[in-house]
C-alpha cells in the first residue's frame, strides 16, 4: 500500500508498494521507482539453524515464559521500547542463542541450552538496536524542528489546500497523519485531518 507524505519542498510525496512497482526513497532523499522482486531465500543451514531457534524461542515463550514471567518481560519491553514483552524475550532468546554458539562451539547445544527452561533468560540489550533507537529519536528530533518552522507551516498548508481541491484528502484516510505530532490531536484538528 503506498502512502502519501508532505516533501520538505511543500509537494506532496509518495512511496510504498503500487501494484507491480514499490517506490522508495534513499537515505539522501532521492525517489525512485522499481519492479518489485520477491526476495531470496537462499535456505542456507545457517539461515535454517536461526529459524529453528526462532521457532524454539516461540514454543517457549508459548510454553513458559508467556506464562510464569510475563510481568518481568511486559515490564522490560515498556523500559527498552519494545511493543510487547514477546517480543522482549524473543529478542534476548535470539542474543543469547548467538552468544551460546560461541562459548558452547555449535549450534545443537546453544539451541538445548537456551529451550532448557531451568535456565533463566533475562533482558540482553543488542548494541545495533540501541544505537538505532538513539539515531532514530535525534532525526525524529531534527524533523519535529524543522516541521515546526514558518516556512514549512505555510508549504503544508499550501499543499494540504491543493489536495483537499482535488478531493484526495476524503479518499486517503491516513496518508497525511504523520505530517503532524499525533500525541498532540489539535495540531492534527488545525490541519483539518481530524473532526473534533
Amino acid at each position: 500500500m503506498a502512502i502519501i507524505l508532505e516533501g520538505c519542498d511543500g509537494a506532496p510525496v509518495i512511496w510504498g508498494k503500487l501494484g507491480e512497482f514499490v517506490i522508495q526513497r534513499t537515505k539522501r532523499g532521492t525517489m525512485y521507482i522499481r519492479r518489485w522482486v520477491k526476495p531470496a531465500n537462499p535456505q542456507t543451514v545457517k539461515q535454517q539453524a536461526n529459524r529453528l531457534a526462532f521457532r524454539e524461542g516461540i514454543a517457549r515463550w508459548s510454553s513458559f515464559e508467556g506464562l510464569y514471567h510475563k510481568e518481568y518481560w511486559d515490564e522490560t519491553a515498556k523500559n527498552h521500547g519494545f511493543r510487547d514483552g514477546y517480543r522482549a524475550f524473543l529478542s534476548s532468546y535470539m542474543i543469547l542463542y548467538k552468544k551460546k554458539i560461541a562459548e558452547l562451539s555449535g549450534e545443537a547445544e546453544a539451541l538445548n541450552w537456551v529451550r532448557d527452561v531451568a535456565k533463566p533468560i533475562l533482558y540482553e540489550a543488542s548494541p545495533v538496536r540501541e544505537m538505532g533507537i538513539k539515531v532514530n529519536n535525534d532525526l525524529i528530533l531534527a524533523v519535529m524542528k524543522q516541521r515546526s518552522g514558518r516556512l514549512f507551516q505555510e508549504r503544508l498548508r499550501a499543499s494540504l489546500d491543493y489536495l483537499r481541491g482535488l478531493g484526495w484528502l476524503d479518499r486517503i484516510r491516513y496518508g497525511l497523519l504523520p505530517l503532524a505530532d499525533s500525541l498532540r490531536e489539535w495540531d492534527i484538528a488545525r490541519l483539518g485531518l481530524l473532526r473534533v
